[in-house]
């Protein structure tokens, strides 16, 4: 072995034994003065604080700092004054590791290095009345300090719970430190702090009534802390932080040279989860958000600036970035928008940061609802305390489009192009029933659609909807229909005052004008309205609450319509110059004042159609016919539904005054026997051509009379209409061929029983131009026939001889 290598060997085995024998000697060093040492190190930290000071015990550790020495404190614990009252410990540490210099120990003195805390609680206090345990970091003023300021430039912490209450001023931060390495560089100016954290915040609350921010989020970061002594601030430079793993870019001030101290936080975050976005601001704050969302991730910018003082609500400022992304808000979803947002707290400065005084913004809005382009250049929900949504809409698109928006089983739109152009200002709340107000235009060009509780199709159709704040007005509508075609005016009032609150109260006003109207075309309008049972849709598929509420508005409103129409066709009825007022609810239809040309003649009515819920609908009617020729009045009426006496045995001119009800089919015909009432009428000029019963009595008694066209001068009685029977009261027919009393009842079909008193004298031989009371004299002269018309074995009316019963 060469000298040299021995030596070398020889040197450095001495000099690790020599370190092992001071090492030895310091152990006992250490052990031998536990005690003083503890009681130094007790000494040095009493020194900076006023309070009671508490450690247990101390158990020194050689070998794991070396060449210094580590001790551990056990059971540490820091209380103020007023600790038996509030029970909070500043500190109640079970571990605190300390490295103390050991030249110093030598000396018997204390040089800390780096401090460690494991499982504990640190709690800084302040209560309602403004006490403070923070007056313990002040030191104790009485006794003079000695020596250099112990400094620590490593400290960290692990599985600690930190407290900062202030009940006065209602601030509360508390985190759950998991972890927490940080190494302070001492400078002139300052300081600087690196830290490496992983902590849990459960509470960032700067005013305990408005909720925390970042509640229940895991901050991962590596951290860098800049305290400037000169002017008392506290910087957090731009640097990214995890929270829950997602990374944000954060900076932060803090100036406590103001009292009270001010802060601001500047927060940004790429890509992020709207949702989680939301979840950094208080819950009271991201509640309001609650009912948007985005299918995608978005851009946050979020600036929060305040005071520490008391009541105080911070500024918040929150702005987002939304490219091409799907967009969810109160259940409607709206595709492709790109926009940019903000949310402000403090709209008029001055009135506090609150939710009366914020606003929600969308700038440059696109989106697609349902494939209909959507575009706004501003959307505001102001007032979140009582939201109010205010912005200006526009869209171009195909009607076919609005089919599957509006419902299919409401309108099927099969052609024509819509514009809208509104501005809209009202609430936002679904359980708010204050209105709002609409200012615009929606035009239709060209349409078809079919309205299907009604199966009614339409084609042609232009239309403009004006809104005028509460109130719609419908201009220069056209619809076409088949062979009808109409054109309309019409309106809305404080449409939205009722639209959700009271639909019921809702009246659709109509002027309506057409040159000719085919009644048999809209049948399904005089029945009732087919109804739809709702079905839930999927959330993507969801219906806007204003288009839900369309079939409640339409299912319950009540239309006034002021009819004027050249020309009208239903069925068998042909009429000219119709002018009347129509009223369609709910519970059926209603005819006021109208007046036709019909027949040669005159007809004034009234009349209600109502509809029942069992399908025994009704119908009333009170008319005025006013000379119409009888024959084209019961072809145009369809003999009134009776088959006894039919249009084509009719002539003459026709007047009468009839009041009737009866039932109701589906498709608007009269149900058979229903009809209750009665007819008073006057005919002039009559004839009763072709009657099968009359005829009959002439090929049985009166072979040369022409019984088959018996004319007449007048004819005057009233009809009482009772189901399938129509009572005849006693009348005279003074006719071509013979007079005749009779009275009784016309069966439908059967129950016929009618007695008549024929004179056999043949009427052409009474002077009738002469004296009347000499004439009904002539008439009763001669032999006189009792015949009763009753039913016969094969259902027709048969004639035989005889008194009824109840004659003499």
């Amino acid at each position: 072995m060469p000298r040299w290598l021995r030596i070398l060997l020889i040197s450095t085995g001495s000099l690790i034994g020599l370190i092992i024998i001071l090492w030895l000697i310091l152990a006992l060093v250490i052990r031998n003065n536990k005690q003083a040492i503890l009681a130094e190190i007790s000494s040095q930290l009493s020194s900076r604080i006023n309070g009671t000071l508490v450690i247990r015990d101390m158990d020194p550790s050689l070998i794991r700092s070396f060449p210094n020495i580590s001790i551990t404190l056990k059971d540490v614990s820091l209380k103020d004054s007023l600790f038996d009252q509030h029970k909070r410990p500043l500190l109640a540490i079970k571990e605190v590791y300390v490295k103390v210099n050991t030249a110093a120990i030598l000396h018997k003195e204390v040089s800390i290095k780096e401090v460690k805390l494991k499982d504990g609680n640190i709690s800084i206090y302040t209560d309602s009345t403004g006490y403070s345990n923070t007056y313990l970091f002040k030191g104790d003023s009485t006794q003079k300090k000695t020596g250099k300021q112990p400094t620590f430039r490593y400290f960290s912490m692990e599985n600690i719970q930190f407290s900062m209450e202030n009940q006065q001023k209602l601030k509360h931060f508390r985190f759950d430190i998991r972890s927490l390495n940080g190494e302070i560089d001492y400078q002139s100016s300052g300081w600087t702090c690196n830290l490496n954290t992983d902590l849990h915040i459960r509470n960032l609350e700067f005013n305990t009534t408005k909720g925390s921010f970042a509640q229940n989020k895991v901050l991962q970061s590596d951290l860098t802390l800049e305290y400037i002594t000169a002017s008392k601030t506290l910087r957090i430079p731009p640097q990214f932080l995890q929270f829950d793993k997602q990374p944000v870019s954060f900076r932060g001030e803090f100036n406590f040279s103001q009292q009270p101290a001010a802060f601001t936080l500047e927060i940004k975050a790429d890509q992020i989860p709207f949702r989680q976005a939301a979840s950094l601001l208080t819950p009271a704050l991201s509640h309001k958000m609650d009912s948007i969302d985005f299918g995608k991730p978005i851009d946050v910018h979020a600036d929060i600036r305040g005071h520490m003082k008391f009541r105080d609500t911070p500024y918040v400022r929150v702005t987002w970035d939304v490219k091409d992304n799907i967009l969810t808000a109160k259940a409607v979803t709206l595709e492709r928008c790109s926009f940019k947002g903000a949310f402000l707290n403090e709209v008029e400065i001055g009135k506090g940061h609150n939710d009366a005084n914020s606003r929600l913004s969308l700038f440059n809005f696109k989106g697609e609802y349902d494939s209909i382009p959507v575009t706004s250049d501003t959307l505001r929900i102001i007032n979140l305390k009582n939201p109010v949504l205010t912005g200006r809409f526009k869209s171009k698109f195909p009607l076919t489009r609005l089919t599957h928006i509006v419902g299919a089983h409401l309108f099927e739109f099969t052609k024509g192009e819509a514009e809208v152009d509104l501005e809209y200002a009202g609430t936002w709340n679904p359980k708010d029933t204050v209105a709002g107000f609409v200012n615009g235009i929606i035009q239709i060009k060209d349409g078809a659609f079919t309205y299907v509780p009604r199966n009614q199709t339409f084609q042609q159709c232009l239309a403009t909807l004006d809104f005028t704040g509460q109130d719609l007005y419908f201009r220069n509508i056209r619809l076409q229909s088949g062979s009808s075609a109409v054109t309309m005016e019409g309106n809305i009032r404080n449409i939205l005052n009722f639209y959700f609150a009271a639909p019921e109260k809702i009246t659709l006003n109509w002027s309506i004008h057409s040159s000719m109207i085919n009644l048999n075309e809209f049948q399904s309008f005089f029945g009732k309205r087919r109804k739809h049972v709702s079905k839930k849709h999927p959330v993507h598929h969801a219906k806007p609450r204003i288009m839900k509420q369309l079939d409640v508005v339409l299912e319950a409103c009540s239309v006034n319509m002021n009819v004027a129409l050249e020309k009208v066709k239903y069925r068998q009825f042909t009429a000219s110059n119709v002018k009347a007022a129509i009223q369609l609810s709910q519970t059926g239809v209603k005819l006021d004042n109208a007046v036709l040309q019909a027949a040669g003649g005159q007809i004034n009515f009234n009349g209600t159609i109502s509809n029942a819920s069992n399908g025994n609908d009704r119908f009333t009617i009170d008319a005025r016919v006013n000379k119409v020729q009888v024959d084209q009045l019961f072809h145009a009426f369809e003999n009134f539904g009776q088959d006894g006496i039919q249009a084509k045995n009719l002539k003459g001119v026709f007047s009468a005054t009839a009041k009737v009800a009866g039932g109701m089919k589906e498709d608007v015909t009269i149900k058979p026997h229903t009809m209750f009432g009665s007819v008073t009428f006057d005919l002039n000029k009559g004839a009763l051509v072709g009657f099968e019963p009359l005829e009959k009595l002439g090929k049985f008694i009166f072979r040369k009379r022409d019984m088959s066209n018996i004319t007449f001068e007048n004819m005057h009685n009233t009809l009482d209409i009772k189901g399938n029977k129509i009572v005849i009261h006693p009348m005279v027919i003074a006719s071509s061929v013979l007079n005749i009393q009779l009275e009784g009842i016309y069966g439908m079909p059967k129950g016929t029983d009618i007695q008549m008193k024929v004179p056999l004298r043949n009427p052409k031989n009474d002077d009738l131009s002469g004296d009347a009371v000499e004439l009904t004299k002539k008439q009763k002269k001669g032999i006189v026939v009792n015949l009763r018309a009753v039913d016969g074995e094969d259902g027709k009316v048969k004639f035989k001889l005889g008194k009824g019963k109840d004659d003499d």
